[in-house]
C-alpha cells in the first residue's frame, strides 16, 4: 500500500526548492538552464554536477549519480524514501497524513518520544558544561584526551546524580509519556525512576539527527560500567549506528566508512581527523547496520582486535557483510590496543596506516583457510568446500569472478570447480530475496542497444505522462528483452490514484542505472516538449524493431540450415528474403 498520496508529494515538490536543498551541500552556479557545481558524491576538480530547478532533478556526468530531490536527500543523508519525504516535509512545513496501512506508532506518539529524548539530551548537556556537577566528568574526558569541541559535537552530557530529577522535569513539560515509551523513565508502582543516574551520557542519533536512544557510562568503580536505552518504537540497536549522523556527509565525500566498537573510540577517531567513523551498539555488526552504511558507501572498514578472538570475529563478520551485499574490509589492531589508545600512544598516523592497509575480509578468509590446510590434499579439499560455501553469498558477478580466481590461486584448486560449486544453492547465510529480482530490471551492458532503448522508453513514460497511453499501445513494447523492465513500464503506463505518488513507486523499483539514465534525460532538452519526446521515442522504437527483426532473421536462418527437405528449406528461404526486405537497415541483411 502506498504511504504517501500524490497530492502531498506534489505539494512538497512545489514548496521544496531542489536548488536550496542541494545548495546546502554544494556551491552552485547558474549555467544556462541548469546550475552546476562540484559533485558531493565523488572527488572532482572540474564541476560535472548539474541541477535542473524546473524539473527538480540532479545528475553528475562524472560518477553517474542522479535523481529527484528525494533521491538527493536519500543519498546525502542515507535515508529511505519515506524518511526523506518526512525530512523535507518537516523542513518546509508540509503536513503528511498518517497512512491507514502504516506500521508502528502514530506520528504524534513518535514525535513525543523524539521530543522527550531531545529534552533529555539538552538537560544532560547543560549539567555537564554549565554546572559544578560537571567538573569531574569534564576532567575524565580530558584524561581520555577528548576535547571540548569533539565532546560537544557528539552531544556528550551528564545524567543527574539524584533519582527522579529527569522524570520530574519531563513531567512538568508534558513529555513523560514519550520518555516512558523510550525507556528513559520507568514506572515502579506509583513512583517514577530515571534509567540513567549520575552517568556520562552519549546520545545516539538517527541519520536525521533525532535522538533515538542513549548510552550511559559510570565515572566511578561500579557495575554495570555501561547501560543503554532499551529497544523502543523509535530505536533498535541492530538498525542504528553511533556517530552516523555526525559522519554521514564525510562518509559520502571520502567514499569510506570506518567501524569501531565503542562510543569513546568513535569520538577519539573522529577527533583525530577520521570523521567517517561510526560505532556498533554493543553487538556485532548486523546486516541492517551494514545496509544502512551501504547507502553512503560500499567501502566499509571494520576494526578488529589483532588477537585470535579478533581474527575469528572478522570471519564471522564476513558472512554478515556478504548477506548485506558488501565485501567489507578489515583492519587488525596491534595486540593490547583499541583505536583510542592507539591514537593516544602512537599518533593519528599510526591509525591512518592501519586503515590504509585494510584488506578484503574475503581475501583474509581464503588466506586463513589456505594456511590451516597446510598443503595437504584433504585439508585443501575441506578448505575449498568452506570457501565455496562463502562464495555462494557473493551476488555481484564481477566480484565473484575475481574472488574465484584468488581462491583458486591460494588453494591450488581448479578455478572452474569454484565457479561450479560457488553457484550451487546457498547453504550459508540468509537466502537471497526474490522480490528484488522481480522488482528491479537486470543491469545490461551499457553498450547494449536494446537495453538502452528499453530504458529510454521507460524514462520517456516517467517524464511525459501524456504519452503513456500511446506508449502502452506500441507493439514492440510487449516484446521487451528484459521482462522486469516490461512489467515496470506497464505499471507506469497504468498508474492510478490508488497507487500513490509515482516518486515513491519508482524509488522502490528503479535500479541505480535507471535512476542515472532518468536524471540525465531530465536535465537535458530532449524531453522539453511532447514533439521532442515523440521523436526520441521513435528512435528507441526503431532500435527495438531492428532487434526484433534481427532475431526473426536468425531464427529463419537456423530453420533453413536445419530443414529436412528441399520444400521446407525453400519455404524458409522465401520467408527470410521477405523479412530482409523489411529490415530498417542493411546491417541485418
Amino acid at each position: 500500500m502506498a504511504r504517501f498520496a500524490q497530492d502531498k508529494i506534489e505539494e512538497l515538490r512545489e514548496r521544496a526548492s531542489i536548488i536550496e536543498v542541494v545548495g546546502a551541500h554544494v556551491r552552485l552556479k547558474r549555467a544556462g538552464r541548469n546550475h552546476v557545481g562540484l559533485c558531493p558524491f565523488h572527488n572532482e576538480k572540474t564541476p560535472s554536477f548539474s541541477v535542473n530547478a524546473e524539473r527538480g532533478f540532479f545528475h553528475c556526468f562524472g560518477c553517474g549519480v542522479g535523481g529527484s530531490i528525494f533521491d538527493f536527500v536519500m543519498r546525502i543523508e542515507g535515508l529511505t524514501f519515506p524518511e526523506a519525504v518526512e525530512s523535507l516535509a518537516r523542513r518546509y512545513g508540509v503536513t503528511l497524513p498518517v497512512a491507514s496501512g502504516a506500521v508502528g506508532p502514530p506520528a504524534g506518539e513518535r514525535d513525543a518520544m523524539f521530543r522527550a529524548n531531545q529534552f533529555a539530551a539538552e538537560l544532560f548537556s547543560h549539567l555537564l558544561w554549565k554546572t559544578p556537577a560537571g567538573e569531574a566528568p569534564r576532567k575524565y574526558l580530558a584524561s581520555r584526551s577528548i576535547g571540548t569541541e569533539a565532546a560537544r559535537n557528539f552531544m556528550i552530557g551528564l545524567a543527574p546524580a539524584q533519582a527522579g530529577v529527569l522524570a520530574n522535569a519531563l513531567k512538568r513539560r508534558n513529555l513523560l509519556d514519550g520518555a516512558i515509551k523510550t525507556g528513559l523513565v520507568r514506572r515502579e508502582g506509583d513512583n517514577l525512576r530515571d534509567l540513567f543516574i549520575g552517568r556520562l551520557m552519549f546520545p545516539i542519533r538517527d541519520p536525521q539527527g533525532r535522538v533515538v536512544a542513549f548510552g550511559g557510562r559510570v565515572l566511578e568503580d561500579r557495575l554495570p560500567k555501561y547501560i543503554n536505552s532499551p529497544e523502543s518504537p523509535i530505536y533498535s540497536k541492530s538498525k542504528n549506528l553511533y556517530g552516523l549522523y555526525e559522519a554521514r556527509q564525510t562518509i559520502g565525500r571520502a567514499n569510506r566508512a570506518v567501524v569501531v566498537e565503542g562510543y569513546l573510540d568513535a569520538i577519539a577517531v573522529a577527533q583525530a581527523g577520521f570523521q567517517e567513523v561510526v560505532a556498533s551498539l554493543g553487538t556485532s555488526l548486523t546486516v541492517e547496520q551494514l545496509r544502512m552504511l551501504g547507502r553512503y558507501t560500499r567501502n566499509i572498514i571494520a576494526c578488529f582486535d589483532g588477537d585470535p578472538a579478533g581474527r575469528k570475529a572478522s570471519l564471522r563478520a564476513l558472512e554478515t557483510f556478504l548477506a548485506a551485499g558488501l565485501l567489507g574490509r578489515g583492519s587488525f589492531l596491534p595486540s593490547g590496543f583499541d583505536p583510542d589508545t592507539l591514537i593516544q600512544q602512537r599518533g593519528a598516523q599510526a591509525f591512518a596506516d592501519l586503515i590504509d592497509k585494510a584488506e578484503l575480509l574475503m581475501d583474509f578468509f581464503v588466506r586463513e583457510e589456505a594456511a590451516m590446510a597446510r598443503g595437504s590434499v584433504e585439508g585443501r579439499a575441506r578448505a575449498a568446500e568452506r570457501v565455496s560455501d562463502i562464495l555462494r553469498m557473493v551476488t555481484n558477478p564481477f566480484e565473484f569472478d575475481l574472488l574465484t580466481r584468488k581462491a583458486s590461486e591460494l588453494l591450488g584448486v581448479n578455478e572452474q570447480v569454484f565457479r561450479t560449486q560457488g553457484r550451487k544453492p546457498n547453504r550459508v547465510g540468509p537466502a537471497q530475496s526474490t522480490s528484488n529480482q522481480v522488482r528491479n530490471p537486470q543491469s545490461l551492458p551499457a553498450g547494449d542497444a536494446v537495453a538502452q532503448a528499453e530504458t529510454g522508453i521507460l524514462m520517456v513514460a516517467i517524464m511525459r505522462p501524456e504519452l503513456r497511453a500511446e506508449i502502452a499501445e506500441m507493439p514492440d513494447v510487449a516484446e521487451f528483452k528484459d521482462p522486469a523492465r516490461a512489467l515496470l513500464l506497464d505499471g507506469i503506463c497504468h498508474l492510478t490514484a490508488d497507487d500513490g505518488a509515482i516518486d515513491e513507486w519508482l524509488a522502490e523499483r528503479l535500479s541505480e542505472e535507471e535512476r542515472s539514465r532518468l536524471s540525465r534525460l531530465a536535465i537535458g532538452a530532449q524531453l522539453d516538449d511532447p514533439d521532442s519526446a515523440r521523436a526520441l521515442l521513435k528512435d528507441y522504437m526503431e532500435a527495438l524493431k531492428r532487434h526484433r527483426i534481427a532475431r526473426e532473421i536468425d531464427v529463419l536462418r537456423r530453420s533453413v540450415h536445419d530443414a529436412h527437405d528441399e520444400e521446407s528449406a525453400a519455404r524458409h528461404t522465401q520467408a527470410l528474403i521477405a523479412l530482409r526486405r523489411r529490415a530498417p537497415n542493411d546491417d541485418l541483411a
